[in-house]
């Protein structure tokens, strides 16, 4: 899923200039987006059951660079896969909806302009309802609340480039990247 999420972003961004030729004004992203990633201080620590882990990977926090975190346990890897599948999916569409959203949109076509917003905010609706079931199927806490996180960070998201916050879905993707093992 690291992947996808560096593609929306790289999409959004490609799109956002792309989209910049004309007759609509937008509004510029702010610096870093709508959130920040702070990495926390990993301290090495071990839960009730033994297994080492870094307290940088609870939810909320980047594990610090250079360590390592134990990956989520239980049914991790069917969720995973799930979730990766399911999100592969609904955002190639919001991409694909979002080039046609600003295609119409300098051509004039409000009509086709209007049906692409549509199918974009529908693609991110089933996004972020993917993780959020994901979340709910998942066994292991760390897991649950990452992809509770995603979810959340998803439904900010609106059909237009400057909703996508890069880092925060960067974070988020690292966080996830480490707990299903990629």
């Amino acid at each position: 899923m690291r992947r996808l999420l560096a593609a929306a972003t790289l999409a959004a961004t490609l799109l956002l200039g792309a989209g910049c030729s004309g007759d609509e004004p937008t509004a510029a992203p702010s610096p870093g987006g709508t959130g920040s990633a702070t990495p926390t201080a990993a301290t090495p620590s071990a839960d009730p059951t033994g297994t080492p882990s870094v307290e940088g990977s609870q939810p909320g926090s980047a594990p610090a660079p250079g360590t390592s975190v134990a990956p989520a346990g239980g049914n991790a890897r069917e969720v995973c896969e799930t979730a990766s599948k399911a999100a592969a999916g609904a955002a190639d569409t919001y991409i694909t909806q979002l080039g046609a959203m600003m295609q119409a949109t300098a051509s004039g076509d409000t009509a086709a302009a209007d049906a692409a917003r549509t199918k974009a905010e529908a693609a991110l609706k089933s996004w972020s309802g993917a993780m959020r079931e994901q979340a709910g199927r998942a066994t292991d806490a760390r897991l649950k609340a990452v992809l509770g996180e995603i979810a959340t960070e998803v439904d900010s998201m609106k059909a237009d480039v400057t909703s996508v916050d890069g880092m925060k879905l960067d974070e988020l993707q690292q966080r996830l990247d480490a707990l299903c093992g990629n």
